[in-house]
């Protein structure tokens, strides 16, 4: 997820954005509500975890202008530990409220229930030929005749992004754009990633590859879908 640390307090900042970096998060630090809405101008974010206690905008009402535009999910990290401001903060629009000193731990527990609401585990199932070919997206698994196939991350992203768009052929270039965008990947990568799938998955000599070449063109998903 991508993370906003709004906190005054350079070492808790940094302290958060370690652990958080080492879960996977992208994270942005700013040191004051006007930094931390000028970052929200521009940047699209998931979660701020926010102090109250700001030089200049105080959190309660950032909380109050960020509410006017977003729902964003707002986690208040505070050392105003009395009732009556934690509850003003929740009415004011925050979703949580952990009060100083705190665990870091159990942020970033916080964190991975957010993230899972927010980006629910697909449980859709794929399969092809009367269940010769099944695909797990929940867990990554590829099926073959009821055996795990081992596919390489880029190998397996490609042919879920194949699988999703099966009315059309994409060429090379555009898988590399749209799939492997971060990768080092040229053209002829793309045919021998291609080549390495169907090798692991065409294993019945007298039935047409489940990838059809389009020459000239690219690469198309042909597979017979089960109902």
């Amino acid at each position: 997820m991508k993370l906003l640390i709004v906190e005054d307090y350079k070492k808790i900042s940094d302290l958060i954005t370690l652990y958080a970096k080492q879960d996977g998060h992208e994270v942005i630090q700013v040191f004051s509500a006007e930094d931390a809405l000028e970052q929200l101008k521009h940047h699209h974010m998931d979660v701020i975890i926010l102090d109250l206690m700001l030089p200049h905008i105080q959190g309660e009402e950032f909380i109050q202008i960020v509410r006017s535009f977003t729902s964003i999910y707002i986690m208040v990290i505070s050392a105003k530990i009395d009732v009556s401001g934690r509850i003003n903060a929740i009415e004011l629009g925050a979703d949580d409220y952990i009060t100083k000193p705190f665990s870091v731990e159990e942020v970033m527990a916080k964190l991975k229930n957010i993230e899972k609401r927010l980006n629910p585990i697909d449980q859709t199932i794929y399969s092809y030929h009367s269940g010769d070919l099944k695909i797990i997206l929940a867990s990554r698994e590829v099926y073959v005749d009821q055996k795990l196939i081992n596919l390489t991350k880029d190998e397996y992203d490609l042919l879920i992004y194949l699988i999703k768009h099966p009315l059309r052929s994409f060429s090379r270039d555009e898988l590399i754009t749209l799939v492997l965008p971060h990768s080092q990947a040229y053209d002829r990568v793309i045919d021998t990633h291609i080549k390495n799938i169907r090798q692991k998955i065409d294993v019945h000599p007298f039935r047409d590859s489940y990838i059809k070449t389009h020459y000239g063109i690219g690469y198309q998903f042909v597979g017979k879908k089960d109902e």
